[in-house]
């Protein structure tokens, strides 16, 4: 089947040449902060899987965790999002409706706006390749930093993106452009954050003098917190440690030479 794939989509015959290889996003680190119930700091707003950070991961996801994960705390979430919808009183309906009002009017916005000259796929290429080059697994603060001014200039020019499909009905342009204003501030949220960490961990790794964790300093969860405009607040938050401490994510040699450090500075 890749063979396939690289011969249909690509024009490469596999047994005559490579087969070109990409990074893709697989999951994130990190998610809406949520606690063990699943609730997050906004009353009524309940996370679960790879959208939420409930805390069981620590710098680096275990492969194969995300379906137990979802099946433990989907229907923690499940329960306790419907016992807080029986506990309170319903919202006054001319509230609800005006915020409801609000999204809309905000998201047919973009569809509708006819002075823009920004194309989807041009903000989107460049974000790709800014955080490939800013936020890619070996990081130094300059490009980090390039990476950070670059994405608040794509928030500024989203302001002008045009939709050119203007239908209501199955409208994928439309959707890409939904997709990509949250996809700025994801990325927008994570560069921030990689920047303001002066240390190595998990699948982030400085070499501009970072290059070792720092648990004294760094052992805390990375909050970013966006108000009106702008780029994201960052701030920390505790780590609880239960039974496994912090330990070294390598491989091969390395990696049993560091399990064998741990097991021994434990006892």
């Amino acid at each position: 089947q890749i063979y396939e794939l690289a011969e249909q989509f690509l024009g490469v015959d596999p047994a005559l040449a490579p087969i070109p290889v990409r990074p893709a996003v697989h999951y994130t680190m990190g998610g809406i902060l949520v606690d063990g119930r699943c609730a997050s700091p906004l009353a009524g707003l309940y996370a679960a899987g790879e959208c939420s950070s409930v805390g069981i991961h620590g710098a680096n996801r275990l492969g194969s965790n995300s379906l137990s994960e979802l099946l433990v705390f989907g229907r923690v979430a499940g329960e306790e999002a419907a016992r807080f919808a029986s506990s309170v009183a319903p919202a006054a309906p001319a509230s609800v409706l005006a915020q409801a009002q609000a999204v809309e009017q905000r998201v047919l916005g973009i569809r509708q706006n006819t002075r823009g000259n920004e194309r989807i796929a041009t903000l989107r290429k460049e974000m790709a390749q800014t955080m490939e080059d800013g936020c890619g697994i070996y990081r130094l603060a300059e490009t980090m930093q390039k990476t950070c001014d670059k994405l608040d200039e794509l928030k500024e020019r989203f302001k002008n993106v045009r939709v050119e499909d203007k239908s209501s009905v199955w409208n994928t342009d439309w959707l890409l452009a939904i997709e990509l204003e949250y996809q700025l501030d994801v990325a927008q949220a994570m560069a921030y954050s990689a920047i303001n960490r002066r240390e190595s961990r998990g699948a982030h790794q400085r070499l501009d003098g970072f290059e070792q964790r720092d648990d004294v300093n760094f052992l805390k969860h990375t909050q970013a917190h966006y108000v009106a405009g702008g780029a994201p607040r960052i701030d920390y938050g505790p780590v609880k440690i239960t039974k496994s401490q912090p330990g070294t994510r390598a491989y091969g040699a390395a990696g049993e030479k560091a399990e064998q450090e741990r097991k021994a500075s434990h006892g």
